[in-house]
């Protein structure tokens, strides 16, 4: 385990690849606890453009992510204090999409969901501590739909309601 964390944070303290006509800014622990890449908008003003990190303040790593015309677009990665992922997902011109995992600090599944233009859409599942279904259900265009059930931790349905099919066109 003492070896995952250190690998994991020799990772995050390389030097990030900024994009031509980017500069690195900030710095990596132990000078300091953020580090991006730094580009010019069509005003010369300072935008983020490319990778950037955050780090706890113990200097674990805490998020990766990347940034297109000073908006987040790419992976995104946020870990626990622990090193384990806590949040996942993508993001497209600052706008959450395909599909986004949530992690409890065990680093069991606790949510997954689909993102579209930055609403949930598409399936849900949530877990409970143990690995266990605690729900699931479909979102369509960020209200939920069709059917959803809830679950019991030992798994035994506890609910289930129809929020019958919903359509994205008027």
């Amino acid at each position: 385990m003492i070896a995952l964390v250190a690998a994991l944070a020799a990772a995050a303290a390389a030097p990030l690849a900024c994009p031509a006509a980017a500069e690195l800014r900030g710095a990596a622990p132990p000078d300091g606890f953020e580090q991006w890449c730094e580009g010019k908008d069509p005003y010369g003003r300072g935008r983020r453009e490319g990778p950037a990190r955050s780090w706890y303040d113990d200097g674990a790593p805490w998020k990766e992510e990347s940034y297109r015309e000073g908006v987040l677009d790419g992976a995104f990665l946020e870990r626990h204090r622990n090193g384990k992922p806590a949040r996942e997902g993508s993001y497209a011109m600052g706008h959450k999409v395909g599909t986004w995992r949530v992690f409890f600090d065990s680093g069991l599944l606790e949510e997954q969901s689909e993102w579209r233009e930055g609403v949930p859409h598409g399936r849900f599942l949530a877990f409970w501590p143990s690995g266990a279904r605690r729900a699931e259900g479909r979102y369509c265009g960020g209200a939920q739909c069709g059917r959803w059930r809830s679950f019991a931790a030992d798994g035994t349905l506890v609910g289930e309601v129809d929020y019958l099919e919903q359509s994205l066109t008027p």
